[in-house]
């Protein structure tokens, strides 16, 4: 009976001080993290947009986005013209 073995002998490795992986980070990360509900007819842009990004990349596009449309915020709040508080004062005030 022959015998041989299953695996290749691996190459050796350049150095035992190489580090492997990514580097740590030298800043404080803060996690956000939110769930956006789109609906079919209303937000079909939306829809098409998230689409054609895989899901691992979609945080980094919606940054980008959020960037490239020229947010702009007082204090951390929203300003007046969001289409949520005009509905809103329109409820009430109505």
């Amino acid at each position: 009976m022959e015998t041989f073995s299953v695996s290749k002998p691996q190459p050796e490795r350049v150095s035992m001080n190489v580090k492997r992986g990514r580097p740590r980070l030298t800043c404080h990360v803060r996690q956000i993290r939110f769930t956006l509900s789109l609906r079919e007819g209303e937000d079909d842009d939306l829809l098409l947009f998230f689409a054609d990004i895989p899901e691992r990349r979609r945080a980094g596009a919606l940054k980008n986005a959020l960037r490239a449309g020229g947010i702009s915020l007082n204090n951390g709040f929203a300003p007046d013209s969001d289409d949520l508080d005009l509905t809103i004062q329109g409820l009430v005030f109505g």
